[in-house]
């Protein structure tokens, strides 16, 4: 969203971003979660600045956040290759059991009936490991693809150490999304919102707890033009206090109704004298 009456120098200043779903339909379906663009530059700036000098000269963080990252996803890849290795092995055994039925069967060591049994057994568990062995698979080769992305990711940031501006390319080459929840209020009236940034190869890493501002904190306190009290502007072009505001708006919207009844009350009495002419014509003919 944007705020074209902030009137301030930088673009940035002027913009901030709300939730869609609020924006369209009301607290009906969401809240508003907004977050000045500012402040998300800031978070934003700040927190790749903070990757990019850990991956250049903080090998010990690097470590732990590798295992973090990696550890619950480590036992499980240790558990599924002790699983693998043991559905392979049961496929091994199943084609033996067929080979060995099938020459039972064919030396006759077995009825026909108990032939088609076994084997319809036996294939049932076979399709079934298969099945099984195929999303271990798929789920080892995804965590190994999560290790190397950790590396890939620390590789890529340590390009970006001392970042001065954010642009498109530099998001799109470090980021996936980033998810901005909603203000909280604690009880000693600090507000706090927390931003969730999702980076490319290595996903969610730690949520940022950021204090954010006011729209009106870059304006200075100015009198107001009609009580003269001292207050603080919500943008450049303000010219009354809270107060004033509120009864100016009222004003205006009673001579606006005002203005609204007298229009309506004309044109009622135009209409009237109009169908009087047409009367009086109709009469004479």
């Amino acid at each position: 969203m944007s705020a074209n009456r902030r009137k301030r120098p930088d673009i940035i200043d002027c913009v901030q971003y709300t939730c869609n779903n609020y924006g369209r339909y009301g607290n009906v379906m969401c809240t508003a979660h907004a977050i000045e663009a500012r402040d998300l530059f800031n978070a934003v700036l700040a927190d790749i600045n903070r990757f990019a000098d850990m991956a250049v000269n903080d090998e010990r963080a690097v470590r732990a956040i590798e295992k973090r990252l990696t550890e619950t996803d480590q036992s499980k890849a240790k558990a599924m290759e002790k699983e693998r290795k043991k559905l392979n092995k049961r496929l091994t055994e199943l084609d033996r059991l067929f080979s060995s039925l099938y020459e039972d069967k064919v030396m006759e060591r077995i009825t026909e009936r108990n032939f088609e049994m076994m084997s319809g057994k036996y294939q049932k568990e076979q399709l079934e490991i298969e099945a099984r062995l195929k999303e271990v698979t798929e789920t080892l080769n995804e965590s190994y693809e999560k290790s190397q992305g950790i590396r890939d990711f620390l590789s890529l940031i340590r390009n970006y150490q001392g970042l001065k501006e954010l642009d498109a390319t530099v998001i799109n080459a470090l980021i996936d999304k980033i998810l901005v929840s909603e203000r909280e209020k604690s009880v000693d009236g600090t507000v706090k919102q927390e931003i969730k940034i999702y980076y490319k190869f290595i996903g969610f890493v730690g949520e940022l707890h950021i204090t954010p501002t006011k729209r009106w904190t870059a304006l200075k306190p100015k009198n107001c033009t009609v009580c003269g009290v001292e207050y603080v502007p919500g943008s450049a072009i303000s010219k009354y206090c809270p107060e004033c505001r509120e009864k100016i708006r009222k004003a205006q919207g009673t001579e606006t109704k005002r203005r609204s009844r007298e229009r309506s009350r004309q044109v009622c009495i135009e209409l009237s004298a109009k169908n009087d002419r047409l009367n009086r014509s109709r009469a004479v003919k």
